[in-house]
């Protein structure tokens, strides 16, 4: 086996790596679409949203606005990864 062998059936492997990476990202963002598109997930989402991304402030006279600030930014964060996902569900049908 030479070198340029190796080097394709590496490449191959890795498109076919990315292609069930594309495939499960697609299936994983329809089934959270899917989850949160019910009366029931659409009131969750109102309410994550509600209250970690627009009621989600760090006071001013925390003990530790810079721990306290990263720690809400992560919060939000997960909220906006699920809107992302749903999103994304949307978008590709």
């Amino acid at each position: 086996m030479s070198w340029n062998n190796i080097d394709k059936a590496s490449s191959e492997t890795k498109s076919k790596y990315a292609e069930e990476q594309r495939l499960k990202a697609i299936e994983l963002s329809k089934a959270y679409n899917g989850c949160f598109s019910t009366p029931e997930g659409k009131k969750v989402l109102e309410d994550l949203t509600s209250r970690f991304i627009y009621g989600n402030d760090t006071p001013f006279e925390s003990q530790n606005v810079n721990y306290e600030a990263a720690y809400h930014n992560g919060e939000s964060g997960v909220v906006k990864y699920v809107i992302n996902l749903i999103q994304q569900a949307k978008v590709r049908g």
